[in-house]
């Protein structure tokens, strides 16, 4: 539910957020949508207005965003990495999306430890291509299940 408040002195409009991000406020507002920043105040005439700690929310998401996670998995990381208190099972959550990057990464400098073995020794038993090739098929691991 949104807040109206008639005392805004403290809060910053959503471009001034924006700015102070390095963001767009279209950015602003859409981590809104997906509820990775919390819904704002608004003022009296219905203007969005975010208090200081908005700031550390968008910074949050940006520095997720540049670890590889999708905005999907922010949004239950989010809360944590902005230092807000969380349930037992959001922490669960997060962890597991963690733990998820992790091996994802892990899978990752394998194959480019392998491209790079083929790409500085041409006497290396693996093609460059068949490194790629296999490098699709660890990247995206299967459940052993049907499909």
């Amino acid at each position: 539910m949104t807040k109206i408040t008639d005392d805004t002195s403290a809060l910053v409009s959503i471009g001034q957020l924006a700015r102070d991000a390095g963001v767009s406020s279209r950015t602003i507002r859409y981590y809104e949508e997906l509820g990775i920043l919390p819904e704002p105040r608004r003022s009296a005439g219905g203007t969005r207005k975010y208090p200081q700690e908005y700031r550390g929310y968008v910074a949050a998401a940006l520095a997720l965003k540049d670890l590889g996670f999708r905005l999907d998995e922010i949004r239950p990381l989010a809360r944590l990495a902005a230092g807000r208190q969380v349930s037992p099972h959001q922490r669960d959550t997060a962890a597991a999306l963690v733990q998820d990057r992790i091996e994802a990464l892990a899978r990752q400098v394998i194959m480019l430890r392998r491209l790079h073995d083929s790409v500085c020794r041409p006497d290396a038993a693996a093609a460059v291509s068949a490194i790629l090739g296999a490098a699709e098929m660890i990247a995206a691991p299967h459940d052993g299940g049907a499909g």
